[in-house]
């Protein structure tokens, strides 16, 4: 499964597209912002999947403060990716626009 990484303004003009793909194809989004991961997308199917296999393995319940908790959920996924060389393929995978 390829890491599929999305800046937040990428979210904001294609939200509906987003979701959809990521309701259709399983598939997790990251959103950054900054280069840095912010969120995860997933669909809630496969939220609610992985909150009872964590149960089950027994994992502790998430503490109160989400934000330190979601943080450190996906770190090793992010120490693989070397953001700078993704965003600057995204970036070159744009189409030039015509000069007037």
């Amino acid at each position: 499964m390829a890491v599929k990484i999305l800046p937040i303004s990428d979210l904001r003009r294609k939200t509906s597209e987003v979701i959809e793909a990521v309701r259709e194809g399983g598939d997790a989004v990251y959103i950054t912002q900054h280069g840095r991961p912010i969120v995860v997308l997933v669909d809630y199917g496969r939220y609610e999947h992985l909150l009872r296999e964590a149960q089950a393995a027994g994992a502790p319940e998430p503490p109160g403060n989400y934000t330190d908790y979601l943080a450190g959920l996906h770190r090793e996924v992010w120490e693989g990716v070397d953001t700078d060389a993704y965003l600057k393929e995204e970036r070159d995978s744009w189409p030039t626009s015509p000069t007037s």
